[in-house]
């Protein structure tokens, strides 16, 4: 028999409209939340399949929360930048 491919799933960048604030963190679990200067939060994820993502984009729903956009992100490949990394880069 051949061995199967075990997918480690996609990471999703998600810009929602509204700002979210930590404590929201936790009820998401495993995933990173970045104020934007705009107002907005950006949040970034991994999700093993389709209807891990769909899970959690149910959650966003019922938090009645506005997705602006939804972008996967190529293994390696960042395209966010964190404000926080710049603060860190100036004070070191």
């Amino acid at each position: 028999m051949g061995q199967k491919h075990v997918s480690q799933g996609s990471t999703y960048q998600i810009r929602l409209e509204e700002v979210l604030f930590h404590p929201i963190a936790a009820w998401f679990g495993d995933i990173t939340m970045i104020p934007q200067e705009n107002g907005g939060t950006l949040l970034i994820g991994q999700f093993a399949d389709q209807s891990a993502l769909r899970g959690f984009l149910d959650q966003v729903w019922n938090l009645n929360l506005t997705v602006v956009s939804l972008e996967r992100i190529e293994n390696g490949e960042q395209q966010y930048s964190d404000p926080r990394d710049a603060a860190q880069t100036e004070t070191a």
